[in-house]
């Protein structure tokens, strides 16, 4: 066996799904690094304390980017974990997870060159355009489980 889609032939339909979940765990990851010399070395922010200064410095930025993507990942990956294992459409859960990371992907491009304002802005659009798509993957999910039970 090289992979679990040869194990597990049906999965290979999501291979997409799962390519997403892995780009958006490590970006998550290499935000987390990002934090220390963005907001950490020079100071202006220090760990495990609450974040000083607003969205004009670049290090208060950096650590609330990170912060909120550690915060959504896990719900996006039991969503699109679910809508995979209860066997949704694997069409739209591919364009789903694919919509959420261009979603993620605009919301830390914005949020870390600071565009718009701080509430209401384009960096609120893109979260909630992946808010929408992680929530129809959830109620994908929901759904072909819900046909199973009952």
């Amino acid at each position: 066996m090289a992979t679990i889609f040869d194990a597990v032939p049906f999965l290979a339909a999501y291979s997409v799904s799962f390519l997403v979940l892995a780009a958006i765990a490590l970006m998550t990851l290499i935000q987390n690094f990002a934090t220390a010399p963005l907001a950490f070395v020079n100071e202006e922010q220090v760990p495990g304390l609450p974040l000083r200064f607003d969205h004009s410095k670049l290090s208060f930025r950096a650590v609330r980017t990170y912060s909120n993507s550690a915060e959504t990942f896990p719900a996006f990956g039991w969503a699109v974990l679910m809508a995979i294992s209860s066997g949704a459409w694997p069409l739209l859960v591919n364009w789903l997870a694919i919509g959420y990371f261009i979603a993620r992907v605009a919301f830390w491009v914005i949020y870390y060159a600071g565009i718009g304002k701080p509430a209401g802005g384009p960096r609120t659009m893109a979260f909630v355009a992946g808010l929408l798509c992680n929530i129809a993957l959830a109620c994908m999910a929901a759904w072909s489980l819900a046909k199973v039970v009952i």
